[in-house]
Formats: C-alpha cells, structure tokens, sequence
C-alpha cells in the first residue's frame, strides 16, 4: 500500500524557506454540510490556483482540524482515535497552555510572497465560518537553525522511516496524521548570558557543527534526552516542520509536529515538563516560554476529495 500518495500535500516534505502558519476559530457550534462542502472546494483550488504562477516554488498546502472543528464540521463522520482537546500541562513555573485554535493551515513555498496570496484567499475562503486569530510568517533561517543558534529538525526521519513515523496506515482514516502545534517565544538574554559549553549541554549537540553528543556525556535534562520517547528501548519517531518567527525584538519558534499517534507527541512534551525520576526536566524550557497550544487531525486527501465532491 502506498500511503504517500493518500496523504495531504505538504505533509511529508521538508520546511521550506518560507512558511505563514494560520490558526482559525468557528465562530457557530454546527454548519451545514452544504457550507462546510462549498468551502472546502474553493479551498482546495487555492494551491493550484497560486502555485501555478511560480511552479518553482513548490507551494504545499495542509489543512487540520480539532476534536471541537471535528464535531461541528463534520458530524456525520467517525471521530478520529486519539483526537481530543490539547491537554494543558504544567509543572513548577512551566506550563504548556491549552488555547483557541479549530483550524490550523500550513502554507510553505520558496516565495513569502505567494504565501502571503494564498493565505489571504484562504481567510477569505473560511470568513462565513471561522475568524483568523493567529498568522504567523516563519522562515528559513541560517542553515536551518533556529533563533537561538543551533540546528532544527536534525533528527528527523527520513523516507521511508518518515512515512511510518508520521502517517496513519489503518481504517478508516489511512493517510492521515496528528499534529501538535505550539509557539515559543525566546528568552534571548538570558540564553545569550550562557557559555557555548552549557548552551551545548541544554540542547544535546554541538553548537558550529551541529554533531550530536555522545550519550553518556550528554547531560540528562538536554533536550534531545528529555524530548525522546522510546518504548521497550526502541525510539518513536516524529516529523518536526519548525521554523523561527519574528524579529530582532520578539521572535521564537513554532513547534509543528506530526506523528501517527497523537500519543507520541504527548508523550514528548510530558516528559519535557515533568522532573521525572531523576528531578530532571528539559533544560531549554528555563530559555522559552510556550504561548499556545492546539492538537490537530489531518485528515487524508481522499477524506478532502470526499467532502468537497458533494459541493459539483
């Protein structure tokens, strides 16, 4: 079976140079099945529509919703094992919060400004049924790295591991996936205030050269310790699409994760927050602060092509 083929665009590939993240809230309870149909067709025109000015810049689009936009969109259809509301997690002074969000779109091309187009149509597009409340342009920057200076998206899966760590493979949903959304804002001074070896031990890996340290010289609150999930000694992979948002003042991250299971992500974040056996949480969460918080499903193309056939 080639479950590649039955996902959405954009799912599997790698970030892009550019990428605008739109998060929008339903503003009724229910809709009609008609409405939710129309929308999603002018949808999904949008890609092909804007991406054919520049066939280059390879623009993908994908689309998620919650356990809240599941049921008021579409409650004719079977709920998706394992979607639920964002569970919010706190521990000490962290804290993951749990925030408004029903519908997540992801836009990632070569060019900003293409992404600007689309998403500007797709608001459009969803206006009779959800307000935008978050718009967040990220980028590419450096090789890679994020705004506190080392390499993003090292460890992730590659090809065929990829597709198994991140795509749904049994009924009813086969190419679906599960995506945890956050944004971190950094706190850059007192990341800065650090010595390179330290800010090495927080994270996991060397600075420059972005080489893994060796596991028992890495300190037990790194992140790339305490952000693993493994399951009787095996690792449990998941597909980050991260990139850095903002400007010299304020900026961050935005954390994207998908995984088959929404179950591995939570398990990741919840090992990040809590001290464990040990006393040990994830080091870098003194040098961000989480802000948001949102799961979502992302339904399989075939499930897209369903909805939007009755709106012909």
């Amino acid at each position: 079976m080639n479950l590649v083929n039955k996902t959405q665009e954009g799912l599997l590939s790698d970030p892009t140079p550019f990428v605008e993240y739109l998060t929008l809230e339903l503003n009724q309870d229910t809709y009609k099945t008609e409405t939710i149909s129309e929308i999603l067709d002018k949808f999904s025109k949008i890609s092909k529509s804007i991406g054919q000015k520049d066939t280059t810049a390879m623009m993908q689009i994908t689309i998620g919703f919650s356990f809240k936009a599941w049921s008021a969109l579409f409650p004719n259809e079977s709920m998706p094992d394992g979607l639920h509301a964002f569970i919010e997690l706190r521990s000490g002074d962290r804290h993951f919060p749990s925030t408004p969000g029903d519908i997540f779109v992801m836009v990632k091309s070569m060019r900003m400004d293409l992404n600007y187009q689309a998403s500007k149509y797709i608001l459009s597009t969803f206006k009779p049924i959800a307000n935008a409340i978050q718009d967040i342009q990220g980028y590419k920057y450096l090789d890679d790295r994020d705004f506190i200076d080392f390499v993003d998206g090292t460890e992730n899966p590659k090809s065929v591991e990829r597709a198994e760590a991140v795509i749904i493979d049994s009924e009813p949903y086969i190419g679906g996936s599960f995506l945890i959304v956050q944004q971190y804002f950094d706190k850059q001074k007192k990341w800065d205030s650090l010595t390179t070896e330290y800010q090495e031990g927080v994270i996991g890996r060397t600075k420059m050269d972005d080489i893994e340290i060796a596991e028992h010289k890495k300190k037990p609150y790194a992140h790339n310790v305490k952000s693993k999930v493994e399951i009787d000694g095996v690792e449990i992979k998941m597909l980050r699409q991260n990139r850095p948002f903002g400007n010299a003042m304020t900026h961050g991250t935005m954390f994207i994760g998908f995984a088959k299971t929404a179950n591995v992500i939570e398990t990741s974040l919840k090992q990040m927050i809590e001290p464990g056996e040990n006393g040990h949480y994830d080091k870098l969460l003194d040098f961000v602060t989480a802000k948001t918080g949102n799961l979502y499903f992302i339904p399989p193309q075939l499930f897209l092509d369903k909805i939007t056939s009755s709106a012909i």
